[in-house]
């Protein structure tokens, strides 16, 4: 499968791969799980509503069964539309599988992507148990579904998340004075994303992560507020770190 170009909020393209059909199956089902403890909740009250002395009067009877069927299948219907706009491209089992749904440039989907996409889902994943989907993905060279080729979007596989303390190059002392103060105008994203930006020398030929490395910078000096130094683009994001982890105290 074609890998999918995602950009960072410094603007920088760093590539993914599509999710497998492995993963969107296994996000698929822990989906289910997550509707049908809705379901099982709703029939525990139910069923306690029903133990009750509380009457209905049977000329709301109606009103009564609309909307109870509102209350049980909205949701359940929705569910994938809603949550999905909501948590930017996640569901529950897309989340705890580690991947989402981003549009072919990597850009976040608009409401009218994700719309699209679960219009369609109604026909090729929920009326036909997901068989259509499935055959559509296994043609489909970018691992998308008929939804995902409408709304041009795909799901990604992310990878495993940067934290803070794996961006530490070296112990300090006490005594240590930061080279760039202003590292404080930053956030534990901003040095995330340095971080992958620099490990993606192993992705990308020579020249390609030069030039990711000088946008970057780029970004980042615009951010601290500082002017140009005479550190080269990688050496400059590595002292950024540096001087990130020793002014927040995660190193002893």
């Amino acid at each position: 499968m074609a890998n999918i170009g995602v950009e960072t909020a410094q603007h920088v393209q760093l590539n993914y791969k599509p999710a497998s059909i492995l993963d969107r199956c296994i996000a698929y089902f822990l989906d289910l799980i997550v509707i049908g403890a809705y379901w099982i909740f709703l029939i525990s009250i139910g069923s306690m509503a029903e133990g009750s002395d509380s009457p209905v009067d049977s000329s709301s009877g109606d009103e009564y069964m609309w909307l109870t069927l509102l209350i049980i299948f909205l949701p359940i219907m929705l569910y994938h539309l809603v949550i999905e706009i909501l948590w930017n491209g996640y569901s529950v089992g897309k989340w705890l599988i580690g991947i989402r749904v981003v549009k072919l440039d990597g850009t976040q989907p608009e409401l009218s992507n994700y719309l699209l996409r679960w219009l369609i889902r109604l026909f090729e994943v929920t009326a036909t148990s997901g068989g259509v989907a499935l055959v559509a993905v296994l043609i489909n060279g970018k691992g998308q579904r008929l939804g995902d080729i409408a709304a041009k979007t795909c799901v990604i596989k992310l990878g495993k998340r940067t934290k803070l303390s794996d961006t530490v190059f070296e112990n300090f002392k006490e005594e240590y004075e930061a080279v760039f103060p202003q590292v404080m105008e930053l956030s534990d994203d901003d040095i995330s994303i340095i971080n992958e930006v620099l490990k993606a020398s192993a992705q990308y030929d020579y020249a390609t992560w030069i030039r990711m490395t000088a946008k970057t910078r780029m970004k980042i000096q615009e951010k601290m507020g500082i002017g140009k130094t005479n550190m080269t683009d990688p050496i400059f994001l590595k002292q950024v770190i540096k001087d990130y982890n020793a002014l927040h105290g995660v190193l002893e």
